[in-house]
């Protein structure tokens, strides 16, 4: 049963961190702050290496990615476009905002998610790769914190 439920830990953050790099390629490329675009893509970049140790992970684990949390985990993201923001041809003000803070949640995730795989300690995943894997996660994660504080610095001048 422990096994069966690591399999779907392990799948469930998989679906997030696939769904999540389709939000990081975007504010990449649409926010308003260039050094916003910059360090979002370096993150985004960094992140596909930690999916890729991730499945490296679960084949080490026994398990693989789940297309069946995959694919509904990407279509929410992509239906999470369509929100209305009061403007039917371009990006609300708040989009910079909204999407930081999607970003900074899905980093935390990324964390925590690392972190239960470092407590769970079990013999088959390396010690030093969740190390490395947490430890840049946690970086991504201040980081992305401190763009979204930068950015609803913009709501206090409005």
């Amino acid at each position: 049963m422990a096994t069966e439920m690591l399999h779907t830990y392990m799948q469930d953050h998989h679906a997030g961190a696939a769904a999540g790099l389709d939000l990081f390629r975007r504010v990449a490329e649409h926010h308003d702050d260039p050094h916003v675009r910059e360090v979002v893509s370096r993150i985004g970049d960094e992140t596909v290496e930690d999916l890729k140790a991730l499945e490296e992970l679960m084949t080490l684990a026994g398990t693989s990615p789940s297309p069946l949390k995959d694919l509904p985990a990407k279509a929410s993201e992509k239906l999470g476009q369509l929100k209305p923001n009061r403007r039917l041809a371009d990006r609300s003000p708040l989009s910079d905002l909204v999407e930081l803070e999607a970003l900074t949640l899905a980093a935390t995730g990324k964390k925590l998610g690392f972190r239960a795989l470092l407590e769970i300690e079990d013999p088959r995943l390396p010690t030093p790769t969740l190390q490395n894997l947490f430890d840049r996660a946690e970086q991504h994660a201040r980081d992305l914190e401190e763009l979204r504080v930068k950015c609803a610095d913009v709501l206090k001048k409005q």
